[in-house]
């Protein structure tokens, strides 16, 4: 059976044909994802594909990193989280801690006063009339709603799928309640999760659409299939009702796909596209799972996935100036290059701005790109919808645009559009780099030359030295985050190794060393081969020793990767395998992906005071108990009720027929012990086709 993998990536997708059968990948091809209109950057790339071979496919699977770079940028659609039952008072005075799982910006938040039954003396439900009555003023300016009850467990979500109705009765907004996609005891994970899945939806669903319009443009009438998180598959429907579950899409997909094609039995994975680079761990042939939910920018969630550490660093990241020094920032920009290459005013604009050897506090070499027209849209100001305008014809350099604002260019405040994705940056980048110093040739260097040029009067650095500069920074910060994934492996309990502030200090000593130790291999190899078989490091004898090092090998995958990987692998003591067709490794994971549908059932222990008086068991929001001396029967009810979600679940992701069920029995108990007192029985239940 073949199958066709597309990865929409934050600068390319990638298509490739994929012979289920013999494990081959028969056809690759690539282009620009067009984030204007990514219909055109998925239907370049499909149209690298012979015909004869799209048209004999018989499914088509997906991967983007849409979902993860809009958590990464804290970009995403507008939308709103009602929460039920929190207090407001302790939301202020806890506004920190709520931050810290990215619920930074409080106007997003609704908030219901309400107490569920059995855990309060005196319950009472939200003034639902009110809700009904308010809700086109409270989401006036959403394009989705998420929806969180505090203590769901303890009447099955109700108060969620009352709000759920009478919102659905009274607005056309899609709706995301956390009852549906989390068990998670956490509620500040769920109420993150949550608030992510309403703000991808409408990104997920365009991406989607795009995909099924170029299908039906080629008469392609196949199912569609995206990557989950967790490196499984689930079909188009479902994708569009929980997006959150694509938020590692991408990466899970580099990571089944580096699998697929590396053939080694341990590694590290390392997938560095135009926005991020993505690490992952492969030990004897499977990918390892995060412990926890996923965590991923400034958001912490309940999602559960393999386990990627994603890191704000990909060819497109923007090359910037802070006094008089160049750094690379973790915001992703329009490399210049490829700009130039759609505008042909861009290169003559840069020669002039460069001639004038203009110092700036900003950086007024870069352009304002227009992505999504918002015209009377409500939420945002007569200011921003004039920026809007402005760019409608066509890309502006920062001082035409502050020109016609009337205003200084460091006085531009973009920051709530680009957050948005109505308008994104194009800049210098580590991509720039590489066509200057000849590694990447699609495009032309005459823009990048320009703009360095523009930057003599605000950097120190020699002009000439900038583009090995940034390929050293691309290094150090590939080192250091590789460096600490592996701290992080080897040593899971020791918390302050967890920060990467606590980290980067010692990870930046060892980089220098690393380097040292090649530089001195590279002017005097046989002193180093002497140094190296008398002391670990291959330093002299006087120096200190500081070393890190890995035997497993670094898996490379991406576009860029084949640049900087071989490098960072010499430092870090092991090989860099970059396998054929590395730089489509996504649409392979997409092609080569399985379904597996999970979910959770709690059985819960109750007690009154100190007296265990039985157990309690949910579905749909209705309540069922057993006395105290009926745990097997409460349990096997519970597998009952969960074999009968784990079906429903199995449909949504596209199993057809009877599916394989497994269901797992877990205890959990205070104290940590058998002996402890018992407060719930978890039930996980997997599903694969038969």
């Amino acid at each position: 059976m073949l199958g066709i993998g597309i990865d929409t990536g934050g600068t390319c997708t990638d298509a490739v044909i994929y012979d289920f059968d013999t494990k081959e990948i028969l056809a690759a091809g690539k282009a620009l994802t067009t984030k204007q209109n990514l219909e055109i950057g998925i239907a370049n790339a499909l149209d690298t594909l012979p015909e004869e071979l799209i048209q004999r496919a018989e499914m088509i699977s997906l991967s983007t990193t849409l979902a993860t770079n809009a958590c990464l940028e804290n970009k995403g659609a507008r939308a709103k989280l009602l929460m039920i039952g929190f207090d407001e008072g302790l939301m202020d005075h806890l506004k920190d801690i709520y931050a810290s799982y990215g619920l930074k910006d409080r106007t997003r938040f609704i908030i219901l006063d309400a107490k569920v039954e059995r855990l309060y003396s005196n319950p009472f439900d939200p003034d639902w009339e009110d809700l009904r009555r308010r809700a086109p003023e409270y989401f006036a300016d959403c394009d989705s709603i998420g929806i969180v009850q505090k203590h769901p467990r303890a009447n099955g979500g109700r108060f969620e799928l009352t709000a759920q109705k009478i919102l659905g009765e009274e607005l056309d907004l899609p709706i995301t309640i956390s009852f549906d996609i989390s068990n998670e005891v956490d509620i500040l994970k769920t109420c993150a999760g949550t608030m992510l899945n309403a703000r991808l939806i409408p990104i997920i669903t365009d991406f989607m659409k795009a995909v099924r319009h170029v299908m039906e443009q080629r008469n392609l009438q196949i199912p569609m299939t995206i990557v989950r998180s967790n490196g499984t598959m689930m079909p188009e429907e479902t994708a569009k009702m929980f997006p959150v579950e694509t938020i590692l899409c991408g990466p899970a997909a580099s990571v089944v796909g580096g699998c697929e094609l590396a053939g080694e039995e341990d590694g590290i994975i390392v997938d560095m596209g135009g926005t991020t680079t993505d690490i992952a761990i492969v030990r004897d042939k499977f990918p390892v799972a995060a412990k926890d939910g996923i965590r991923i920018g400034q958001w912490k969630t309940m999602v559960k996935g393999l386990y990627v550490d994603t890191v704000g660093l990909g060819g497109d990241s923007a090359v910037r100036f802070k006094d008089d020094q160049l750094y690379l920032d973790t915001v992703r920009v329009i490399p210049l290059s490829v700009l130039a290459s759609q505008y042909d005013y861009v290169v003559p604009e840069l020669e002039d701005l460069a001639s004038q050897r203009r110092a700036s506090a900003c950086w007024i070499h870069e352009y304002y790109v227009l992505l999504r027209d918002i015209s009377g849209k409500a939420g945002y100001t007569e200011y921003e919808q004039r920026i809007c305008r402005e760019l409608k014809e066509k890309p502006l350099i920062t001082m035409e645009l502050a020109d016609r604002l009337h205003l200084y260019p460091k006085l531009m405040k973009t920051d709530r559009l680009e957050e948005d994705g109505v308008i994104i940056k194009s800049g210098l980048t580590p991509t720039d780099m590489m066509i200057l110093k000849g590694d990447f040739t699609l495009y032309d260097g005459a823009a990048a030359r320009a703009a360095l040029n523009c930057l003599i009067p605000n950097i120190r650095t020699p002009v000439e030295q900038v583009p090995d500069l940034v390929y050293d920074m691309v290094c150090r910060r590939m080192y250091r985050s590789i460096g600490r994934v592996i701290l992080q492996q080897q040593f899971p309990k020791e918390k302050a190794w967890q920060s990467e502030e606590h980290l980067k200090p010692m990870l930046d000593c060892f980089y220098e060393q690393a380097k040292a130790r090649e530089k001195e291999k590279a002017e005097n190899p046989e002193g180093a081969e002497k140094n190296a078989a008398e002391r670990p490091g291959g330093t002299k004898k006087k120096d200190a020793v500081m070393a890190l090092w890995t035997e497993y090998p670094l898996i490379g995958v991406g576009a860029p990767i084949h640049v900087f990987l071989p490098r960072v692998a010499k430092l870090l003591g092991t090989r860099a395998v970059i396998p054929p067709h590395a730089g489509v490794a996504n649409a392979v994971g997409a092609a080569a992906s399985r379904v597996i549908a999970e979910c959770e059932l709690i059985v819960k222990a109750e007690y009154m005071g100190a007296d265990f008086t039985g157990f309690i068991v949910y579905e749909n929001g209705k309540q069922h108990r057993f006395e105290n001396d009926q745990q097997e029967e409460a349990v096997a009810f519970g597998k009952e009720v969960i074999t009968r979600m784990i079906r429903r679940r199995a449909k949504l992701l596209g199993i057809e027929g009877e599916p394989n069920i497994s269901i797992t029995e877990e205890e959990n108990r205070f104290g940590h012990t058998s002996e402890g007192i018992l407060f719930e029985i978890k039930l996980t239940a997997q599903a694969t086709p038969a």
